[in-house]
């Protein structure tokens, strides 16, 4: 999605400039407070690697299976990026056996209950149609 147009002819300053302004638009805006060594941004929540946890603003732990944070590891460590169905458990292994082809599907839908303020309007982990899923970062 364009968030700003140039029209021609333009000045080379003008495109500089915009540049600028839209690579300021996509700073995070809590850039004061820095992430602890090892520790990945997801969302308003932290991820720690070690031991592995989420936190999430308050410094909270929450709730959450080994599988599940491994799933959020990953979606963090490649955020902008679209994962497969098949390349997700390459990056987050089943424990057990999940016999359905679908058991990332559920692993998601688990995730999304318990972290997204609106599970029906996923912000964290939003499906891309043909793709998989993605953290927008």
């Amino acid at each position: 999605g364009a968030d700003d147009y140039v029209g021609k002819p333009f000045a080379p300053r003008e495109l500089a400039a915009r540049i600028e302004a839209v690579l300021r638009r996509r700073r995070p805006a809590d850039t004061a407070s820095p992430l602890p060594t090892g520790a990945l941004r997801f969302g308003r929540y932290v991820l720690l690697s070690d031991p592995l946890r989420l936190l999430d603003g308050e410094g909270a732990d929450q709730d959450l299976s080994l599988m599940e944070l491994e799933l959020i590891q990953a979606f963090a460590a490649n955020a902008g990026r679209a994962l497969s169905r098949d390349r997700l458990p390459d990056l987050a292994p089943p424990r057990g056996d999940e016999p359905f082809d679908r058991s990332i599907d559920n692993r998601i839908t688990r995730l999304r209950r318990k972290l997204e303020r609106d599970p029906a309007k996923p912000e964290l982990i939003k499906t891309v149609r043909g793709a998989g899923y993605l953290y927008p970062g």
